[in-house]
């Protein structure tokens, strides 16, 4: 009698066991077949991002080409503006589109062989700051483009009788000066290469300083 319990006691064990193994490798095979999926997803979204960008890059230089030849017949201070907004948008463009390709061919690696080349990759690429410096400058050019039609038309006397072409330059200027102080100069000061992994914007001498640049890049997404 007591050896049929410990039979029956062991082939239930060895059959737990036999279960466990087979719900341990099916939760294997299921997470290798959940990571391929997610791998070929991105590789996919980033395909098919790359095609857009090449795209924009493509119709932005043939918009930009064409506001250049018109320069000579159309040379007025919004015509300026606008070829300057074309140039911000095929330098978003063009930088996304980089980004795209390195993600793809080489993808993010960090073995510390060349840090100031490790460096420049993190901050500029895969920390997308280049894109959003040329987001960012793209905002604050269709702003001068406002503010400076709102002007011309609601109060043309006024600017007929003050308008100077220095304030064009600066039309032009102030959007790509603001781009780099915004976007540019927080991430040199604040990304860092961390056990291999490339953390945008976190490194902060203080916390009230970090919160600040969520909230902006929060509502600067937003707008």
């Amino acid at each position: 009698m007591d050896e049929l319990v410990s039979s029956r006691l062991d082939s239930s064990t060895h059959g737990s066991e036999d279960g466990d193994a087979a719900s341990n490798s099916t939760v294997v095979v299921t997470g290798r077949k959940s990571a391929v999926k997610q791998s070929v997803s991105a590789s996919a979204v980033a395909a098919v991002g790359l095609v857009i960008m090449i795209a924009g890059v493509v119709i932005n230089c043939g918009v930009l080409a064409v506001l250049v030849c018109a320069r000579r017949q159309f040379g007025s201070s919004v015509h300026t503006l606008i070829t300057n907004q074309c140039a911000m948008d095929l330098f978003t463009a063009v930088s996304l589109t980089c980004t795209m390709v390195l993600m793809l061919s080489h993808g993010y690696r960090y073995d510390g062989r060349s840090p100031i080349l490790d460096g420049a990759v993190c901050m500029l690429f895969e920390a997308v700051t280049l894109t959003g410096l040329g987001v960012t400058a793209g905002i604050l050019g269709l702003i001068v483009i406002t503010v400076e039609r709102y002007f011309k038309i609601v109060h043309a006397i006024a600017h007929r009788k003050h308008y100077r072409n220095w304030m064009t330059k600066v039309g032009v200027a102030l959007p790509w000066f603001g781009g780099i102080c915004l976007i540019l100069f927080p991430a040199m000061g604040t990304t860092r290469i961390v056990n291999g992994q490339c953390l945008k914007l976190a490194v902060w001498p203080h916390e009230a300083m970090g919160f600040v640049s969520v909230s902006a890049s929060f509502h600067s997404a937003r707008s």
